[in-house]
C-alpha cells in the first residue's frame, strides 16, 4: 500500500483531473455480431461460450427478443463545461426568470399555507371529535398551497 502524506495540503488523487477529463468514462460496444465473430481474443480466457439461440418465449408463441442497436451518444455528459456562445447565454437568460418565479411561488405558498394552518388550528382543543366545518374549510387553503408548492418544484399535477 502506498504511503500518503499526512498534511492537509497534499492532493488526494495523484493525477490531475485534466488527465482524466480527456479519457472516456465508459466504452460503449457498437460492434455487430459479424465483427465480434471476426475478433479473435489474444487471451483464451476471454473466449465466451456460444449463446443459446433458442427463444425462451416459444411456449407463449411470442417472437424472439430483439434489442435495438446500442448508441454511442452519452446523454448524461455535458460537453460544455464553460458558458460559451449564444445558446448557453440564451438558456441562462430564459431559465433564470423561471427559477426566480418558482422560488417566489414556493415562498408565497409556504407562507400562506403556514398562516392558514395556524388560523385553522388556533384554539382547537377537542382532538377526539372531527374538525369543525369552518376549520376544515380553512385547511383546504393549505391543501391548495401544497399543490402549488409541488408545481413550483416542477411536478405537473395542479
Amino acid at each position: 500500500m502506498a504511503e500518503s502524506p499526512s498534511d492537509l495540503d497534499s492532493p488526494l488523487l495523484l493525477h490531475s483531473y485534466s488527465s482524466f477529463a480527456s479519457e472516456p468514462e465508459f466504452i460503449v460496444d457498437i460492434t455487430t455480431e459479424e465483427q465480434q465473430e471476426q475478433h479473435q481474443p489474444d487471451n483464451p480466457s476471454e473466449v465466451q461460450p456460444p449463446s443459446d439461440e433458442r427463444n425462451p418465449f416459444d411456449f407463449l408463441r411470442a417472437s424472439p427478443l430483439s434489442l435495438p442497436p446500442p448508441t454511442p451518444a452519452d446523454p448524461f455528459r455535458n460537453h460544455t463545461p464553460n458558458i460559451e456562445g449564444f445558446y448557453e447565454w440564451a438558456k441562462i437568460i430564459i431559465c433564470l426568470p423561471i427559477a426566480v418565479a418558482r422560488l417566489v411561488v414556493f415562498g408565497l405558498c409556504l407562507a400562506v399555507g403556514y398562516v392558514a394552518t395556524k388560523v385553522a388550528l388556533a384554539g382547537w382543543k377537542d382532538r377526539q371529535r372531527p374538525m369543525p366545518r369552518w376549520r376544515g374549510g380553512i385547511m383546504w387553503i393549505t391543501r391548495i398551497c401544497s399543490r402549488f408548492i409541488l408545481f413550483s418544484f416542477g411536478s405537473d399535477f395542479l
